[in-house]
């Protein structure tokens, strides 16, 4: 029985036994939770019972309540952004050329233009020398297409023939500005794509002391509508 050792109030009305209900309710509900009752006041009010007062430790609440007094105290005075942390920039993925690519130098634009004749520039690749280029059982120069420069130095029906793993033979201007033949072709190697100057890429090596480290360009040029090359040593 709820009222059960309960002094009776005979000033008590229907809403005053209603309330006292209500609250002994509470204190079943908290106590099959574990939870300690809240503290309460009761105080007699009138002839219609007793009105029930209630101080909780809401420690949400009491965050909340504060929270509320910040923000008033920032609105009564001068309101100041909050500093962000500075974004983490991605590392720069490293250039493919070290140096800006530079202009094909005098004394070969003029043996091309001037001597022999030669149209269309084009600057293919500028790269380091790798130990791959040096390698004398390899023979060949490697032109990887993630560092082409363009590859509208073909004209389409050049394109196809090394799609169809023609080789060309071509001819180059070594950076000692001797002319030689040389092979001119197209690898895929996986998912990997190159154009290669091999067969008599050796004596290129051995006459122009190249190394690994050295910085080269390759640039390709026509002659009467021939496919030329020109490697330069930066």
């Amino acid at each position: 029985m709820i009222l059960k050792d309960t002094k009776i109030d005979p000033n008590w009305g229907p809403f005053g036994y209603l309330l006292y209900v209500l609250h002994v309710d509470q204190l079943k509900l908290q106590k099959s939770h574990n939870a300690p009752p809240p503290p309460q006041t009761l105080c007699k009010q009138d002839h219609t019972g007793f009105k029930l007062r209630f101080k909780f430790n809401n420690s949400v609440g009491l965050k909340r309540k504060r929270n509320l007094k910040a923000v008033e105290e920032e609105d009564d005075g001068d309101w100041v952004a909050p500093k962000l942390k500075p974004k983490k920039r991605r590392k720069q993925e490293k250039s493919v050329c070290p140096i800006p690519p530079t202009n094909l130098p005098p004394k070969f634009r003029q043996l091309i233009v001037e001597d022999m004749g030669g149209r269309g520039l084009v600057l293919v690749i500028q790269k380091t020398i790798f130990f791959s280029d040096i390698n004398p059982t390899a023979s060949r120069f490697s032109i990887p297409f993630s560092q082409v420069k363009t590859h509208d130095f073909l004209n389409e029906a050049e394109a196809k023939e090394l799609d169809d793993k023609n080789p060309m033979q071509v001819w180059l201007l070594d950076p000692s500005m001797k002319g030689t033949n040389i092979t001119f072709n197209k690898w895929v190697m996986g998912s990997s794509s190159l154009y290669v100057l091999t067969n008599t890429w050796n004596p290129v090596l051995k006459n122009n002391q190249l190394k690994k480290g050295d910085m080269v360009q390759l640039w390709s040029f026509r002659v009467n509508y021939l496919l030329c090359f020109a490697l330069v040593k930066l």
